[in-house]
């Protein structure tokens, strides 16, 4: 194990991938504050850092879907995992090795997003308002879901042979995770009545009536369950820094994360490698 996550790491260090997305994550930390005040002062609207930061939370399923499908699926296209193999490296090693990799990508990019985020935020637009436990929770959270983010790209990456088939199921669920968390933040925040309009002796009349999209009790407990527990509904709440649930977000992340994890493994110890 330790030599193969060495010479992925020496590997990590050459990788083009890489180093454009840690620049990208680096200058849209920093852009981000700065389009805040550019707003602030269009719309003298004041603008705090607290607005923006959690919306790494959207980048990172994107980030990570194309690190992961280069990263992991060069190997495949060079033949190094093959190679490992019959050199007798056990498979179980091979598939960690990569996923800590791609687990310790995915967590300096937060750490390189937030850095710079709050270097340029909070001098541009001042200090900030939620309280500071608050900001630590919301940043763990972050972090959580990056790790489980990058558990189902390694699953994906690893069990698939062809790089481009990977970067384009990877990159096609990271929009449909955001697609569902933006469905169900949707349905969440649907209004119990609705205004509506009928015409009286021909002048309007308006009046509320109930919506037929308003979660009754049942339904919203199922529906929050299943906005807590998808990667995109928590991408949601991060990036719009709204959860009731916050402090078990993590839990979900977790729980998410192993069950990738065993999948992956079981199906990549059975799979064949040409």
């Amino acid at each position: 194990m330790r030599n193969l996550l060495s010479a992925n790491f020496m590997r990590l260090w050459k990788e083009k991938v890489f180093w454009i997305l840690f620049s990208w994550m680096l200058v849209l930390g920093a852009l981000f504050p700065m389009l805040k005040k550019i707003n602030e002062i269009k719309t003298n609207i004041i603008e705090t850092p607290d607005s923006a930061f959690g919306q790494f939370a959207i980048l990172i399923g994107i980030v990570m879907a194309i690190f992961c499908s280069f990263f992991v699926g060069q190997e495949y296209s060079d033949g190094t995992i093959r190679n490992k193999i019959v050199v007798g490296k056990k498979r179980i090693d091979i598939y960690l090795s990569n996923f800590i990799v791609c687990v310790f990508v995915s967590l300096l990019m937060g750490c390189v997003f937030f850095f710079t985020y709050f270097i340029v935020g909070i001098p541009l637009l001042g200090g900030l308002t939620f309280e500071p436990k608050i900001v630590f929770q919301l940043i763990m959270t972050v972090f959580f879901l990056s790790v489980a983010f990058s558990s189902v790209y390694t699953m994906i990456a690893m069990i698939c042979s062809s790089k481009s088939i990977t970067a384009i199921l990877s990159i096609l669920l990271a929009f449909l995770f955001l697609l569902s968390g933006l469905y169900l933040n949707k349905m969440l925040n649907e209004p119990e009545t609705i205004l509506g309009m009928r015409m009286e002796a021909g002048e309007p009349v308006y009046e509320e009536s109930k919506n037929p999209s308003f979660l009754e009790e049942d339904e919203r407990k199922v529906f929050q369950f299943l906005y807590d527990a998808n990667l995109g509904g928590q991408m949601i709440q991060c990036a719009t820094l709204d959860s009731i649930h916050l402090s078990i977000l993590p839990v979900y992340s977790l729980v998410f994360t192993f069950g990738t994890v065993i999948i992956g493994l079981r199906v990549f110890q059975k799979k064949k490698i040409n």
